[in-house]
């Protein structure tokens, strides 16, 4: 088995010189500052400050909710676990447009793209090897991130369903955001005007569609609103983690609102599904229609494949 040549070229220029180890270092210096903010924060600023009352007796004290801030001291590992998550997203929307805009344009610009459609590889394979190479130095940044994440061992309370339901949400985040980049580069004429559109577009989905939510909070139009997270990782992340832990639900009810509502029969509703399972089937799919997008768009016949 041979390993695209496309790939081995990208990761070898990539990875050639000090620039890659010194961004490298640089985000997971910049990720573990907000890191032990959001630590320091957690242990230091978050206590218990509700004075001791008299229990009630009977089904008053059944109904009586918990302190917010007992809460919070309750439940600092997933909050913690909470933030790193929206962190990661947050670095990869910054990261993957500058990564990728240019992998094609640059090619177009140095006048290099016909003589590499010229070998015998496909459109589609040259894609591909952009893709993956993009997306390895990517994920390379968020896994060397990972020990950070063991700092939520010490308080406890994360469930594998959710670390699961993070990562994939994670790699979904990683590869749309990548094959978008990648199909605009392959449109655009120059590297700058891809970086423009890739950026533009990413912002606007991971933090625009949010900011519509949140901007029609106060206007109480919240309710009709809601469906613009599903376009957000970030209300992915959130939905993740508030499947299984009411608690936590009630502490981020301000700034999210599971669409979802799980409704018996209607199989075919997005309503009958939590939001981050929507979101993430909809990121893989517009990955793969931009991978075909961008395979046709540098492809002289214009043949999909």
């Amino acid at each position: 088995m041979t390993l695209n040549p496309v790939l081995v070229h990208e990761m070898r220029s990539r990875m050639r010189g000090g620039t890659a180890y010194l961004l490298l270092t640089s985000i997971i210096l910049v990720f573990g500052g907000f890191t032990l903010a959001t630590f320091w924060a957690i242990t230091n600023v978050v206590r218990p400050v509700t004075p001791v009352t008299v229990p009630i007796a009977g089904a008053a004290a059944a109904n009586q909710p918990p302190p917010i801030d007992r809460i919070l001291v309750a439940q600092r590992g997933v909050i913690f676990f909470l933030v790193m998550s929206l962190w990661a997203i947050v670095l990869t929307a910054l990261i993957v447009p500058g990564t990728t805009s240019g992998t094609i344009a640059r090619e177009r610009e140095t006048h290099s793209l016909p003589l590499l459609l010229g070998t015998p590889l496909s459109p589609l394979a040259i894609i591909l090897g952009k893709l993956l190479a993009a997306s390895s130095y990517i994920l390379l940044v968020v896994a060397a991130g990972v020990p950070l994440f063991s700092l939520v061992i010490m308080f406890g309370g994360i469930g594998r369903d959710q670390i699961f339901a993070v990562v994939i949400i994670m790699v979904a985040t990683t590869f749309a955001y990548s094959a978008l980049g990648i199909f605009v580069s392959s449109l655009a004429r120059n590297g700058l005007l891809a970086a423009l559109i890739s950026y533009a577009v990413v912002l606007a989905v991971t933090f625009g569609s949010y900011a519509v939510y949140a901007a029609a909070s106060p206007l109480s139009k919240a309710v009709s609103m809601k469906y613009a997270l599903y376009f957000s990782p970030l209300a992915s992340i959130m939905s993740a983690m508030t499947q299984s832990n009411s608690q936590l639900n009630s502490i981020v009810g301000q700034l999210f609102r599971e669409p979802g509502t799980r409704v018996a029969g209607e199989w075919w509703a997005l309503g009958h599904y939590p939001l981050w399972y929507v979101t993430t089937i909809g990121y893989l799919l517009v990955g793969l229609l931009c991978i075909l997008g961008a395979s046709r768009a540098i492809n002289p016949l214009r043949r999909w494949l």
